[in-house]
């Protein structure tokens, strides 16, 4: 009997343990940018989400919202998808349908002008049911039927409360008189539902066994089947009476109960378990106008204020739900029917562990041991607590302070000791020794290492592998007394890795793996390597980077890293990974400090930045898979127009739509309704007859085109749901018209015009044959007289050319014998002069030689005539008739020379005018008397007078000045 009780008890625990917070998911008026109440619900056949809003119908497919008006402009209190694809809604003295437009706008189209008489005083529309091929509107005190061409009105004679159409049968109560059902133009009470008189009944809904529910708002359930009316007990009846019911809905697995006070209730209606979704677990508010079930099994909830996703269909649930008050979570353990959690902010227990109630998850802190708890460890029955402060023993009611450590990371038994334990604090390694019943600190471990991390293994032959996230990998091998490190092996890029850094450390299946940049390793003892580890790279597309292995107890592996997260199911000698169901917790997790604890095969507790979530392994989605793409806008633009066009169309590939060749830049905006999370569908696409082949998958949902030439076209998109393993695809088709001037008419005009213009140039050519033959005559008559003209001209002016060059050679002839005879002019002037100057010297010599027989005068005469000549070589006292002469041949050389270097002496001029004249230093230097040597001095000193450059030639200067 104990031992039935004990198992009893266990089984209590784990339903409540499984009982958990689901994921939530806020929008708020914010986000959707409309009214605040949300009265109802409906998901059409391409999973778009619509709501009754206070400001209109409210649509959302996942990415984008959009509010369209009704009629009035006044709040929708109900909505209806049927199967004809229309949006019934209805409000105050109003009901009709919206319809979806080329543009992709909803236009609403009222059908009160189909009723004979309108609506009199207040007529509030609460409800919209679907029939066989009918539409019933309920108001107040009538049911407006609606067959898709004229609206009847059958009144009742009391308040209508709720109404529903189940099993081909269209039921309403009144709290005033009981159940009603219509039969025709009838309505018919139900024998026996005066049960539910005085009490208001705000859902009706379908049950197991084709039975009905009726849920009441302040009175708890009542079941109908087909006989009998009797009350339903929830095992929540109480909860469903303290809070007022509003609004109910099924799937026929779950029952969901929306209240005004507290949240909702769902409960599962097999084994009765009950989950409380409230403000405490991620509610905006507690007051619940609607419910309705999406194709992914998920609840949408329309609050008093906002709308709220609530994720049922997930192997995730949330422990300490939106409100945690008790930190970031690191790690968890149960030990003698009390869960343990270490956050960030201390070390928390409970006894209830997730007690079914309409709060989520109540835990104590434990006194003494506030701060950062890194690690929870049972050994040899007794729980170690790794926390800032230090190294604990944790019980259920105390803990107690291992003396000697401080902050403390984690703690490992040792296979081969028993009685020790090798733990790492923040100085370094260090072991625990059991004496006398009772764990006490031994000693740090001493050698020549001492870093700190809680990243270690034990090899199978008791040596240590030590990863450090920035220092690297160390191989370590203790002394028999496990007191010192005798070795310590650094293994690098050398040894086989790929990089230095961010070699990490795991076993499983009591085997070591080394997770780094690029794959995974394992170490080749006998070679004293690292090698591919490729039984583990292969379970990957392709080498992993810094992937992350903890090992459940039934041999599962769960891998991730900063960007994955993935479980790899072991089956036989191998494995298999689902790296999809998890995603959606991937981006909470704490790398690094990442904990698993694994309550059974199927169940494990997760720490994340939220706390810790539940996670079952064994979950089955029930979602119907109705994953679709949408097309969701077709985009025209050109200079002046730009509008959409929204399409429903799924793998049509004939053309369906004709655009104007000037609208041939178009915008294609699609997506996949996904309402778990932001992130999770990725597009790839393609254009036929454009594009070569598809895109790269990518979260971009929009994509352009320009400047299209003519032709059929099929826009193709494909999307893929990471959560998921199905892929779908649309398309949509489309043919850009030719450009005007590419049309049959203009290319008929075409035509017409060049006939006409081969016509008319015809008629042009003919003409402008005859007039040109006329013309030719003139113009060769006149050609002629013109190159009569032009050939005396010619002959003239060859004349006059030859006559030019012969007084142009004459010239040349008569100053080139000026040149001569002012040479020799000179020479014979000089000459002439000398001449008659000797002469008379001569006559005075004999004169005196006669008279004077004393020889001295003669002697000084002679001497005297010695210098005279001298002087008329040296000095030329007819140098300006030279000059004259020479400037008279040269154009006023010597003048020009002189107005231009105004320092220039006499000297110069000549040495100017003899370099003019082409002669050589030498026969200057015997022209002027004077050494060769001198000549050049002169030549020097006249460069610098005229500011001559080293590189110019004077000659050449003086030849062309």
């Amino acid at each position: 009997m104990y031992r039935l009780l004990l198992l009893v008890v266990i089984l209590f625990l784990n339903s409540m343990l499984y009982s958990n917070q689901p994921l939530v998911r806020n929008f708020t008026r914010y986000d959707y940018k409309s009214g605040t109440q949300n009265w109802a619900i409906a998901q059409d056949s391409s999973n778009v989400m619509f709501f009754a809003n206070n400001a209109g119908l409210l649509k959302f497919d996942g990415k984008n919202w959009m509010t369209f008006p009704i009629v009035n402009r006044t709040n929708v209190r109900s909505l209806l998808y049927s199967k004809d694809g229309l949006f019934y809604a209805s409000t105050f003295n109003e009901f009709g349908y919206f319809k979806i437009q080329k543009n992709g706008n909803f236009k609403y189209f009222s059908l009160i002008n189909k009723l004979s008489s309108k609506p009199i005083g207040s007529n509030e529309l609460y409800n919209i049911v679907e029939g066989n091929e009918k539409i019933y509107f309920q108001s107040e005190k009538s049911i407006y039927k609606y067959d898709g061409d004229t609206v009847v009105r059958l009144p009742f004679n009391y308040k209508i409360d709720a109404s529903a159409y189940i099993y081909n049968v269209f039921f309403l109560t009144s709290s005033q008189n009981g159940v009603f059902m219509l039969n025709g133009n009838l309505f018919i009470k139900i024998p026996g539902s005066e049960l539910l008189q005085n009490k208001r009944v705000c859902a009706i809904l379908p049950f197991k066994d084709n039975k009905i529910l009726f849920v009441t708002s302040f009175n708890g359930v009542y079941v109908y089947d087909g006989i009998l009316l009797t009350p339903y007990n929830t095992g929540i009846d109480n909860f469903l009476k303290e809070n007022q019911v509003f609004c109910a809905t099924t799937n026929a697995k779950q029952l969901v109960f929306g209240t005004v006070q507290r949240g909702i209730a769902i409960q599962n209606i097999n084994d009765r378990t009950v989950t409380y979704v409230n403000t405490f677990t991620g509610l905006q508010n507690n007051t619940v106008l609607s419910a309705k079930f999406d194709n992914q099994q998920n609840l949408w909830l329309g609050l008093d204020k906002g709308i709220d996703y609530v994720v049922l269909n997930s192997p995730i649930s949330n422990l300490f739900g939106a409100n945690n008050l008790y930190g970031a979570g690191y790690t968890s353990i149960q030990k003698n029917n009390v869960r343990y959690f270490g956050t960030n902010q201390g070390l928390y227990t409970t006894t209830n562990s997730l007690l079914t109630n309409t709060l989520p998850l109540k835990l104590e802190l434990m006194k003494g041991m506030e701060g950062q708890v890194w690690s929870l460890t049972e050994i040899d029955n007794t729980l170690f607590c790794g926390n800032d402060q230090g190294a604990f023993i944790v019980t259920s009611n105390r803990v107690e302070k291992i003396d000697g450590l401080l902050g403390t990371w984690t703690f490992k038994a040792l296979v081969n000791k028993p009685d020790l334990i090798l733990g790492c604090s923040y100085q370094g390694l260090f072991i625990l020794k059991k004496i006398k019943g009772k764990w006490l600190f031994s000693h740090y471990i001493k050698g020549k290492f001492n870093e700190a991390s809680p990243m270690f293994e034990e090899d199978a032959d008791g040596t240590l592998w030590f990863s450090h996230w920035q220092k690297g990998l160390f191989h370590l091998r203790l002394n028999n007394s496990l007191d010192s490190i005798i070795k310590v092996d650094s293994y690098t890029s050398k040894n086989g890795f790929p990089s230095n850094q961010n070699n990490t450390v795991f076993k499983v299946d009591n085997n070591i793996v080394f997770s780094t940049e690029r794959g995974f390793f394992h170490f080749n003892k006998a070679k004293q390597k690292m090698e591919t580890a490729e039984n583990w790279n292969n379970l990957f597309n392709s080498p992993p980077g810094d992937i992350r292995l903890h090992e459940s107890p039934n041999g599962d592996v769960w891998c991730l890293s900063g960007r994955f997260i993935g479980l790899a199911r072991k089956k036989a000698n191998s494995y298999s990974m689902d790296s999809l169901s998890y995603r959606i917790v991937q981006p909470k997790i704490i790398i690094g400090f990442e904990h698993f604890n694994f309550l059974d095969k199927e169940h494990l507790i997760l720490s994340t930045e939220d706390g810790f979530c539940l996670i079952n392994t064994n979950y089955k989605s029930t979602s119907n898979k109705n994953f679709k793409v949408l097309i969701r806008n077709v985009n025209l633009t050109n200079d002046t127009l730009n509008y959409s066009k929204i399409k429903h169309s799924f793998g049509d590939s004939k053309p369906k739509d004709a655009y104007f060749h000037k609208y041939n830049s178009l915008r294609f905006e699609f997506n996949e309704p996904e309402y778990r999370s932001e992130g999770l569908v990725q597009y790839s696409y393609m254009l036929e007859n454009y594009d070569d082949q598809w895109s790269e998958y990518s979260f971009d949902n929009i994509k352009e085109y320009t400047k299209l030439p003519k032709g059929n076209y099929v826009f193709k998109v494909r999307a893929k749901n990471i959560l998921e393993k199905n892929e779908v695809e649309s398309s949509y088709s489309f043919r850009i018209l030719s450009a005007w001037y590419e049309s049959q008419l203009a290319i008929i005009i075409y035509i017409i015009l060049l006939l006409a213009i081969i016509f008319l140039l015809i008629l042009w050519i003919n003409s402008r044959s005859k007039k040109g033959a006329k013309e030719m005559e003139i113009r060769k008559e006149f050609e002629l007289k013109e190159q009569k003209k032009h050939y005396e001209a010619e002959t003239s002016e060859k004349k006059k050319e030859i006559k030019e060059l012969k007084n142009q050679q004459l010239q040349y002839e008569l100053r080139h014998k000026s040149q001569e005879l002012a040479s020799s002019t000179m020479n014979l002037i000089r000459k002439n002069e000398m001449l008659l100057e000797i002469l008379n010297n001569i006559s005075k010599v004999s004169t005196d030689l006669k008279a004077n027989n004393d020889h001295t005068p003669i002697i000084s005469r002679l001497k005297k005539m010695e210098r005279n000549i001298r002087q008329n070589i040296e000095q030329d006292d007819n140098w300006k008739k030279f000059e004259e002469n020479f400037d008279l041949i040269y154009e006023n050389y010597l003048k020009r020379l002189e107005e231009s270097f105004p320092e220039m002496t006499v000297s110069d001029k000549k040495l100017c005018a003899y370099l003019k004249m082409d002669l050589t230093s030498k026969d200057i230097a015997q022209l002027m008397n004077m050494t060769i040597r001198s000549i050049e001095m002169n030549r020097y000193r006249l460069r610098k007078k005229m500011g001559l450059d080293r590189d110019v030639n004077l000659a050449n200067f003086l030849q062309k000045f």
